[in-house]
């Protein structure tokens, strides 16, 4: 099972991870530094909360009030922009502010600590105020605010035609390396949107003042003024006209459609230059299940991610009349095609969740015992492959916007001649085996000690920068009686303690 829509000693250099020895930057000559700007005439970007309309009106969630004003965060001047990433696994969480100045430098600026609310954007950053007709406050919520948005709209027609940045802040997988956040030059992004419903309170019917403020330690930081720091709404809260009400839109729609290929040579040695480099991340989200029929099992979440020079793109050909494709795998360079080769195959999956087509030898799973033997392997072998989670969005060839994710645009129908499926560079893909046959079956096995292990391209099928991060693993402690099974996950690195 794929997680919703949406490592052991991990060799991170072979990935691509960038260091932090990259913040010191480069400054113009005569370019006063950070530190000198005054309040009011900050260096890199100005920003300013500006409301689409003075007053809407939201209905009522039962007692509740989901409430998105439309007051918005523009970046003006230059764009806005983060980048949030560990070091190494057990290292903490760094923002550093990156600064396009006005003699066409880059700087960068490192962020205080309190500044991240983890990977989900900056802790936080605003105070909504909601207030009735007497002008009593009856309703007040911080709010976090992620800069990547499904939803940045241009403020004004000289704006840029598109949107760069990514389109979430990533919080699911814990072993997330590095993040880009920010706002295009010229674009915004609306805060509550985000929140996707988060931002709720309990109201009666009438009308409120609903006021979003930037806080005073993050308008004093990135020299916000006053009057940029504030935006009010009148709030109408109404009846649902259909009399139950309906909850605010969950994200954005299905992906883009697949691209047309031009026909390319069938090479007998992969380019060194055009390879990705896929890397097996620990397993997590690991607890135990014990069912009624007696049976006990290990759920776990396992994600393989692809950093390298290149983009994994595989692709299944079908003949005529058969069950199976013959799969090949594309290479890049400069975004451009250059060649494949045969590698593996893809067949349907008629399983509940599943109605697709899979790359047979994308990863495998395996529970061992204390001395690294088998003691229970997944019978889970087919993935439809697709990003899912923003692992290093900071790495070489990173992209930041990907056509789809999850199953979005590449699995296939029954009926497909051609499927594509592919995994953007700084992106992972991650199944949830929590069925049987793919759930680790421990009613028999003793308590002890175990490892689960995750292989990636285990019958190396697939050709990528280097083998020697294919393979991570992550102890277990099973512990429990027949019937009642538990399972304890101590810390990778100081990272995903569990059960």
């Amino acid at each position: 099972m794929r997680r919703p829509g949406t490592r052991s000693a991990l060799p991170v250099a072979a990935a691509g991870l960038l260091t932090l020895a990259t913040v010191a930057g480069t400054a113009a000559a005569g370019a006063p530094a950070l530190g000198a700007a005054t309040p009011g005439a900050a260096v890199g970007p100005v920003l300013k909360l500006e409301r689409a309309q003075a007053s809407i009106s939201l209905e009522r969630f039962g007692k509740r009030v989901f409430v998105d004003p439309g007051i918005w965060v523009d970046s003006l001047g230059s764009a806005l922009r983060f980048n949030v990433r560990k070091t190494a696994y057990g290292r903490p969480l760094t923002i550093t502010q990156q600064i396009t100045t006005p003699w066409g430098t880059t700087r960068y600026r490192r962020l205080p600590h309190w500044t991240l609310a983890g990977w989900n954007g900056l802790k936080n950053f605003a105070q909504v105020t909601v207030r009735n007709h007497a002008g009593d406050v009856v309703g007040s919520q911080k709010m976090t605010f992620c800069p990547d948005s499904y939803d940045p709209e241009r403020t004004g027609p000289a704006s840029p035609a598109t949107d760069r940045f990514p389109q979430q802040c990533s919080a699911f997988d814990p072993f997330g390396l590095g993040e880009v956040w920010g706002i295009t030059r010229g674009w915004a992004v609306d805060p509550a949107e985000n929140d996707y419903g988060e931002l709720n309170f309990k109201l009666a019917l009438g009308t409120y003042q609903v006021t979003e403020t930037i806080r005073p330690a993050y308008a004093r930081l990135f020299h916000v003024t006053a009057k940029n720091a504030t935006a009010t709404v009148t709030v109408h809260v109404v009846k649902p006209e259909n009399g139950v009400g309906t909850r605010p839109r969950q994200g954005p729609a299905a992906g883009a459609p697949l691209p047309t290929l031009p026909k390319v040579a069938t090479l007998k040695q992969a380019p060194r230059r055009a390879l990705p480099d896929l890397v097996a991340l620990p397993s997590w989200g690991i607890n135990a299940s014990n069912r009624k029929t007696g049976l006990s099992y290990i759920n776990f979440g396992a994600t393989v991610w692809v950093g390298g020079h290149s983009k994994l793109d595989v692709e299944g050909f079908r003949k005529s009349g058969s069950h199976t494709m013959r799969a090949y795998q594309y290479f890049y360079r400069h975004g451009h095609i250059v060649g494949r080769i045969r590698a593996g195959t893809m067949s349907f999956d008629t399983e509940h969740g599943h109605n697709h087509w899979h790359f047979e030898q994308f990863a495998k799973y395996v529970l061992l015992k204390a001395n690294k033997q088998v003691a229970v392997r997944s019978r889970k072998v087919g993935f439809c492959i697709a990003p899912t989670d923003a692992v290093n969005l900071l790495v070489k060839g990173a992209d930041w916007q990907p056509g789809f994710l999850g199953f979005g645009g590449q699995c296939g129908s029954p009926t497909a001649l051609w499927v594509q499926e592919q995994m953007p560079v700084g992106w992972g893909d991650t199944y949830f085996q929590s069925v049987a046959g793919q759930a680790f079956n421990i009613t028999s096995l003793p308590n002890g000690t175990y490892y689960v292990e995750v292989i990636a391209n285990p019958e190396h099928v697939l050709h990528e920068v280097t083998r020697s991060n294919d393979v991570s693993l992550r102890k277990v402690i099973i512990s429990g009686t027949a019937g009642h099974r538990h399972v304890r996950v101590p810390a990778y690195r100081g990272l995903d303690p569990e059960g």
